[in-house]
C-alpha cells in the first residue's frame, strides 16, 4: 500500500469524505420535508372531506325534517286517521290516502284544491251534514275554548259537533239531565253514538 500517496493527499481525501457525508445528510432530509408535507396535505384533505361530509348529512337531514307533513283527516272518509303526506299535497290527496270518501261524503262542503300545511285537522262531513265551523277549514288549532262543552252546550250548539243532528243533541241532553259527563269517551253511552262516531267528533268536544 501507498502510503505516500495518502500523505501527499490526505486534505482532498477528508474534504471529499465530509462533502459525501453532507451531500447524503441534505439528502436525507429533504426527502424526510417531503414526506411529511405529503402527509400533512393529505390529513387536512381527509379533514375538509369529512367535515364537507358532516355538513352534507346536515343540510340533509333538515331539509328531511322540513318534509315531514302530518294531518288528521276524519268524517266521510273509509280511514280515518293521522296521515304523513309529501310537502304540496292537497286536501284530495289527504281524501285518497284515507281510502277514498264514502258514498254520502259532500265533497262540495270542502276545497279540495287546498294545500295541506302540517298539523292541519280535516273533517269531510256527509251530504246534508250540518258543517260545524271550526271543522270547515284546515289548520284549526283545537284548543278548549273552540271546543263544544258537552255540559252546558244547548241543543243548537250541540248539532255543531260533527255527526250530531237535533235527534243525537236531544239524546245529549237527557243523558246529561241524570249523568254528568266526567270525560269526552262517556258520550259513546249515549244512544247511537259508537266508536267509529265518536273518532270524527271527539277534536271538537270537551267536558
Amino acid at each position: 500500500m501507498n502510503f505516500d500517496f495518502f500523505k501527499k493527499n490526505l486534505v482532498y481525501i477528508l474534504a471529499l469524505i465530509l462533502v459525501v457525508i453532507i451531500g447524503y445528510q441534505y439528502y436525507n432530509s429533504h426527502d424526510q420535508y417531503e414526506n411529511e408535507l405529503l402527509a400533512y396535505d393529505t390529513s387536512d384533505d381527509k379533514s375538509f372531506s369529512q367535515s364537507e361530509n358532516k355538513s352534507d348529512i346536515q343540510i340533509e337531514t333538515k331539509e328531511d325534517e322540513i318534509e315531514e307533513l302530518y294531518v288528521h283527516i276524519s268524517g266521510a272518509v273509509k280511514n280515518p286517521g293521522l296521515y304523513k303526506m309529501k310537502p304540496n299535497s292537497r286536501i284530495a290527496d289527504a281524501i285518497e290516502e284515507a281510502g277514498g270518501s264514502l258514498d254520502d261524503a259532500n265533497l262540495d262542503a270542502i276545497n279540495l284544491a287546498a294545500k295541506l300545511s302540517d298539523e292541519d285537522k280535516i273533517y269531510l262531513p256527509k251530504i246534508g251534514e250540518e258543517v260545524p265551523s271550526i271543522a270547515t277549514s284546515t289548520s284549526t288549532s283545537s284548543t278548549n275554548a273552540e271546543k263544544i262543552n258537552l255540559n252546558t252546550a244547548d241543543l243548537n250548539s250541540l248539532t255543531n259537533i260533527p255527526g250530531v243532528g237535533e235527534k243525537t243533541a236531544q239524546k245529549i241532553l237527557e243523558y246529561r239531565e241524570k249523568n254528568r259527563f266526567k270525560n269526552i269517551e262517556d258520550i259513546k253511552n249515549v244512544d247511537g253514538i259508537g266508536d267509529k262516531k265518536f273518532e270524527s267528533m271527539k277534536d271538537f268536544i270537551t267536558t
